[in-house]
Order: C-alpha cells, then sequence, then structure tokens
C-alpha cells in the first residue's frame, strides 16, 4: 500500500491556485458594497435618497460580475477536491456519475478564468460608475 499521493504535484499546484481563488473570493465579497459605499460617502449621495434611484446600470453589472466571480470561486473549491481525490487516485463523480481527470481540469481551469475575470470586471465597472456618476 503506498502511503503518498500518486500524483504529489496536483495537490501543491492545486493549493496555491486554491489560495488565489480564496483571495479573490474575500476580495469580490468585500467588493459587493463598494457602489453604495462609493455612493454615500464619496458622491454625496443623501442618505434619505433610494440606491436603486440613482445607482446607474453600470452598478448592478458590478453586482453581477462580483457574484459570477463568487460563484465561480465556490465551484472552483468544489472541483478542487475532486481534483485532490483524483491525486489520490480516488474515484471522482459528480451527481453520482462519474468523471474523468479531463472533466474535472477543465472545469478547474474554466472556473478560475470566470472567478478572475468576474473579479476584474465588476472592479473596472465600480470604477466606471465612481468616474462617470454625475448627480
Amino acid at each position: 500500500m503506498e502511503s503518498g499521493p500518486k500524483y504529489p504535484w496536483r495537490l501543491d499546484t492545486n493549493d496555491r491556485y486554491r489560495e488565489l481563488v480564496a483571495m479573490l473570493l474575500g476580495l469580490s465579497t468585500a467588493a459587493l458594497l463598494l457602489p453604495a459605499f462609493l455612493a454615500r460617502d464619496f458622491l454625496g449621495i443623501p442618505a434619505d435618497a433610494a440606491l436603486r434611484d440613482v445607482l446607474p446600470r453600470t452598478a448592478y453589472w458590478s453586482w453581477g460580475f462580483l457574484g459570477l466571480s463568487i460563484i465561480s470561486g465556490i465551484v472552483f473549491h468544489f472541483f478542487s477536491a475532486k481534483w485532490a481525490r483524483l491525486a489520490w487516485q480516488q474515484p471522482v463523480g459528480l451527481f453520482g456519475l462519474p468523471v474523468s481527470d479531463q472533466f474535472v481540469e477543465s472545469a478547474l481551469a474554466v472556473s478560475l478564468w470566470c472567478t478572475l475575470l468576474g473579479f476584474l470586471a465588476g472592479i473596472l465597472l465600480t470604477l466606471i460608475f465612481v468616474v462617470t456618476y454625475a448627480a
């Protein structure tokens, strides 16, 4: 019986990507509050004005992309656990159906890129909102 994983590089690589995704998850979650915070504190929108009446579409789109980033990060962590099982040559399934190494690797890549690009798009749209806002 082997005492270590068959593919130790998978575990090492997985840990590094998980750190990146965890950081992006935290930043995306915090950035969800940016449009509301910036609108009240820096753009001078009165406290009695409803934000839904004054926020432009870019603020809503930023929330959508940040939400995509968060959901993709959660999906990444889910498939990351599957990837670790594959490193130990354990059977891996999704909703009771077996999945291949290639499927898990593709799911990791797609969810990683969606996390990163969703975060960047959300931050960019928040900046556009701040720069172009006119009372």
